[in-house]
């Protein structure tokens, strides 16, 4: 069985100095760092799927025409639920291309006989994991805050991604991509 999900990635430029950037709170909050590799934006997670079900998977994501998408990401917040620290990118119109690939990829999965989580989207990378709220507070830090320097992702590709456990840590890997369709771009920045 593997345990998939399909997602938007930043480059690995982008997402090490992301991590950077996110690096003194993870420690001042004492949580565990989220390896810049491992970076990125789900848009449906699948959940365990037999080895055997992957062209299927490749067939809905092939079939799918979206246009391609600007985000930035310009907040640090901690979501208590998840117990982790996040890079935010506003909702709205930027992030609407991005919303209506998680919303078709749900449908279209749905459609093929997957029973994948479908949830909002809410464009994020996790940056830490086991993050206490309080420590916050305590530490004297405000979340949500600005990041220094904004992410601009320009998304003009998804993947499919595989996630595993090793040891402590999960590892994702990209499975397949697919590009966006330039053509049907919708790309809107906000400043």
């Amino acid at each position: 069985m593997l345990r998939l999900f399909f997602a938007l990635v930043p480059e690995a430029g982008q997402a090490a100095h992301l991590v950077a950037q996110a690096a003194p709170f993870v420690a001042r909050l004492q949580a565990q760092t989220v390896p810049a590799e491992n970076l990125h934006a789900t848009l449906c997670f699948i959940g365990a799927v037999e080895e055997d079900k992957l062209p299927a998977l490749r067939a809905v994501a092939a079939a799918l025409r979206a246009g391609r998408a600007t985000l930035c990401f310009d907040t640090l917040e901690i979501w208590e639920k998840p117990k982790i620290l996040c890079a935010t990118a506003p909702a709205g119109a930027a992030a609407a291309p991005a919303e209506a690939l998680a919303r078709d990829l749900g449908v279209a999965l749905v459609a093929a006989g997957f029973t994948p989580d479908i949830k909002p989207f809410r464009a994020h990378f996790t940056l830490g994991r086991k993050v206490n709220a309080a420590q916050a507070g305590e530490a004297g830090i405000d979340f949500p805050r600005p990041l220094d320097e904004s992410l601009l992702l320009r998304a003009d590709r998804f993947a499919l991604m595989s996630s595993r456990r090793e040891g402590e840590r999960s590892i994702y890997s990209v499975v397949d991509s697919w590009l966006l369709d330039a053509r049907e771009t919708q790309c809107f920045e906000e400043k």
